[in-house]
């Protein structure tokens, strides 16, 4: 019985040590302990890691273990970053006041039939139009599939390369002027910006696609060939990204209007393109959202990759996540007003 005891107690010292490890790594991983993490798959492991360890705290809570105060000083440490993960509901009744906008990557409307439904186009026209939005920023937009979105009459599109059918288009109920393109250096991801006439103020509007992973079922982790394949791929595209947001916060430096920033970013909250892009930013999620508000999802990973910025002059009064499946990302919208 002695030695049935000491080998029970070494075992849970062992994994005290192995929860102890799995805590650090999703603090670094979150960049709770500064700065962002050099490996970007721990960036994408965050809600993995946080399961992970929740299944721990259960575990020790329910031995009634110190062992479980090691996941409360993780939250501890991590308040603010597990604030990009997950919120809370209930954040007061939202305003009927403000612009509302909607940023949603539409997948070119379906045009290479990746869902057997064939009216997909009519189908998100129809959603939009019952949600009484303002604006609309839409990501891989393809021209020749595109409905007309009569409500919406002032309309444009900027392809992701030159004379192409795909690109970023913004809709909107407002005038639109100063239109131009945002263009990545060897990409086929680009992006636009307007400025919006909107109740006698101006605001600039940005809709951004950052460089796609491009994953498909082989990349995974289940053997060291693809392991290291998708390794270099997620490491060589996050590199991409982060020249992309350098090049584009130096495009809106020059201007001092209220923003608001629609993005597929193809990144989550926790890599290093999320918070060199966010800056002095506001991400309306962490305002008024509720719940993971993840947008898509790899492996079953949820992931929230779309996101809706805004300057601090702005104020984000309601934030939303649809469960609605037209594309292989969810449309997300924010309701703003200016602070006064």
């Amino acid at each position: 019985m002695k030695n049935a005891g000491s080998k029970s107690s070494f075992l849970i010292k062992i994994l005290t040590v192995f929860n102890l490890f799995t805590l650090i790594i999703q603090l670094y991983s979150m960049g709770a302990l500064g700065g962002t993490s050099s490996f970007p798959l721990l960036a994408f492991a965050v809600p993995v890691l946080t399961v992970f360890n929740l299944i721990f705290f259960i575990f020790w809570t329910l031995r009634l273990s110190r062992s479980a105060f090691l996941f409360i000083g993780m939250l501890f440490l991590s308040y603010e970053e597990l604030g990009l993960l997950y919120q809370l509901e209930n954040k007061g009744i939202a305003t009927a006041e403000g612009l509302k906008i909607m940023s949603y990557n539409v997948r070119s409307f379906n045009r290479y039939q990746w869902l057997k439904d064939k009216a997909v186009a009519e189908e998100i026209e129809n959603f939009v139009e019952s949600h009484e939005l303002d604006v609309i920023c839409f990501q891989e937009f393809a021209l020749t599939e595109a409905p007309k979105l009569a409500s919406f009459p002032y309309q444009v599109f900027k392809p992701y390369t030159p004379k192409g059918a795909i690109g970023t288009c913004i809709v909107s109920k407002y005038p639109l002027m100063n239109t131009q393109a945002i263009a990545f250096e060897n990409s086929q991801n680009g992006g636009m910006q307007v400025d919006i006439l909107w109740k006698g103020d101006t605001l600039r509007v940005y809709n951004l696609h950052l460089e796609s992973f491009r994953l498909d079922q082989n990349d995974t982790l289940l053997s060291s060939n693809y392991s290291e394949k998708l390794r270099k791929k997620l490491n060589t595209v996050v590199e991409i990204q982060k020249k992309q947001v350098a090049t584009f916060n130096l495009q809106t430096s020059q201007h001092s209007y209220p923003e608001i920033i629609c993005a597929d970013l193809n990144n989550n909250a926790f890599s290093a393109p999320y918070q060199t892009l966010k800056k002095d930013r506001i991400d309306s999620f962490t305002e008024q959202g509720s719940g993971l508000g993840a947008t898509y999802s790899f492996l079953m990973l949820p992931l929230r990759i779309d996101f809706i910025f805004n300057s601090p002059d702005l104020k984000v009064t309601d934030f939303n996540t649809y469960r609605v499946k037209l594309s292989d990302h969810k449309p997300i919208s924010a309701k703003l007003t200016k602070k006064f």
